[in-house]
């Protein structure tokens, strides 16, 4: 999609009132989502769906289903903030690593002029948490936001969004994931090679070794997915009947 096409339908869902999800998927949620019925459904009851990666566009492409090129967050983010203080809309900031959402809303009062507050989630999945989601849940609520944006790891923000969509009924939440922490140009986190070099050698070892790994296995698992999508369906033919 077309930036100013991103933008109108986020405004869109913004202005009904009637809330909604926009979700990002890429390569790691379409491979998870095979085996998680859960993180399917979440997926699949979107209001909107972004592609998350230009992984996603090719394979589309492949299977006869194209795709709108993806539109990275860090793209659109920005203005989106600038619309969101041009509305004045108003905007909650989630994230499950502390300090990264009082951060982000801090920057967009600063830099943008958003109404934003920010709160870091609960620790562990969001069907762990018990009463404690819906204690965060009326804590957002009391600032009646717009918009919700949520920053967290897979599976979990695809369920949480999910989750809260019917507890904020008139709020737009957007599943941004680690987006969010990359996308206000000077406030980019250092990359992860930089990373790396806080850590201790054994965690360095530990990291260097399995992150190939995992790497490989989700490229595998796509792969396998995007093969059997591209197989011909066999229909079953009524008993008697010939082929």
């Amino acid at each position: 999609m077309r930036l100013n096409e991103v933008l109108w339908s986020i405004e869109s869902l913004v202005a009904s009132d009637m809330g909604g999800r926009v979700l990002m998927p890429d390569v790691e949620q379409v491979v998870r989502a095979e085996h998680d019925k859960a993180l399917r459904e979440a997926l699949a009851t979107a209001e909107l769906s972004l592609a998350g990666s230009p992984a996603l566009v090719r394979a589309a492409r492949v299977m006869g289903q194209p795709l709108p090129e993806s539109r990275a967050g860090a793209e659109w983010l920005p203005p989106l903030a600038r619309r969101a203080c041009e509305r004045a809309w108003r905007v909650f900031v989630v994230a499950e690593r502390p300090g990264v959402a009082e951060r982000t809303a801090c920057l967009l009062r600063d830099r943008y002029g958003v109404l934003a507050v920010g709160a870091t989630s609960p620790r562990g999945p969001v069907d762990t948490w018990g009463q404690g989601v819906d204690r965060f849940l009326d804590r957002i609520a009391l600032t009646r936001p717009q918009l919700v944006l949520v920053s967290m790891a897979t599976p979990k923000q695809e369920l949480f969004c999910q989750y809260a969509a019917a507890h904020l009924q008139s709020a737009v939440l957007l599943g941004l994931g680690r987006t969010l922490e990359s996308s206000w140009d000077e406030d980019r986190p250092a990359p992860r090679w930089r990373a790396l070099g806080r850590l201790g050698w054994r965690e360095r070892c530990q990291w260097l070794v399995t992150a190939p790994a995992r790497l490989l296995h989700r490229k595998l698992s796509f792969f396998r997915i995007l093969l059997r999508a591209r197989r011909p369906s066999r229909l079953a033919l009524p008993a008697g009947a010939s082929s």
